[in-house]
């Protein structure tokens, strides 16, 4: 065995070892009548709910804006394009206080925006609609680069070839790009899913209430300590698990078909 594989090997188990030991270590420390009390504990099971539903609408919402702007930045050139490219990466590299304080700051009831959308009975203070604000905010740049990957990856020959035929602009795109590019655009949803339900930061600011998953984590270790928090977070780890193996088996199966 040469010394670049035993490195690699070496490598590999150090780095799986340091992504599942923390998991493993969580469940292996909870005893029974931690996990019984938990199960029972409603306000656990609503704040799981709120997650997922506000982190499904937040992923519907980065894909509706998301695909239509990973299309135009595939298939236009212009002179600010790869500023705009660098642009699409900023919610990435913003840290998530500073995220939910800028959200805050836009649509507050003091803005134009907030008083725009109090008018209509909508507030992101406070409610799940800024839930799926934030949410949407820290996890649309997964879309949007995955998904111009997807659509750099379709042979523009095709759409070309297409459009000859006699097909429009609208069944083209439908027909023949958005199927090739779908994988991409699959995981990017996945990963976009995944980012929002772990999203903590900007909720603090924006919308601590109704309570996440990860804020009323983060609200049990601070007043109760660990151990308090160790059951709630293993739960959440559980059920996150039991979610996302599905969802990435799908994709992977799509993508092969």
């Amino acid at each position: 065995m040469g010394l670049l594989r035993k490195i690699s090997i070496g490598a590999a188990f150090l780095g799986g070892l340091f992504i599942v030991g923390p998991i493993f270590h969580i469940f292996i420390t909870l005893t029974s009548k931690e996990l019984i009390l938990t199960l029972k504990d409603r306000e656990v099971w609503h704040s799981l709910f709120v997650s997922f539903y506000g982190a499904t609408w937040a992923t519907l919402l980065g894909c509706f804006l998301g695909i239509p702007f990973a299309y135009f930045l595939s298939r236009c050139e212009f002179k600010a394009k790869r500023l705009l490219e660098s642009i699409i990466n900023l919610p990435v590299v913003i840290p998530h206080v500073a995220v939910g304080i800028a959200l805050l700051s836009l649509f507050n009831e003091r803005t134009f925006l907030g008083r725009f959308f109090h008018f209509f009975h909508l507030s992101f203070t406070d409610t799940i609609y800024g839930i799926v604000l934030a949410m949407s905010f820290v996890s649309i740049s997964f879309v949007i680069s995955s998904a111009l990957i997807g659509f750099n990856n379709v042979d523009p020959h095709l759409e070309m070839v297409s459009r000859s035929l006699g097909a429009s602009a609208a069944y083209t795109f439908w027909h023949i790009t958005f199927p090739l590019a779908l994988p991409a655009i699959l995981r990017g949803a996945v990963l976009a899913l995944a980012r929002g339900l772990s999203e903590v930061g900007a909720l603090l600011i924006l919308a601590y209430y109704p309570k996440t998953a990860p804020i009323l984590m983060y609200e049990r270790f601070a007043e109760y300590g660990l151990k308090a928090a160790r059951p709630v977070t293993a739960l959440v780890i559980f059920v996150s698990l039991c979610a996302f193996f599905p969802l990435l088996h799908l994709s992977k199966r799509y993508v092969r078909s």
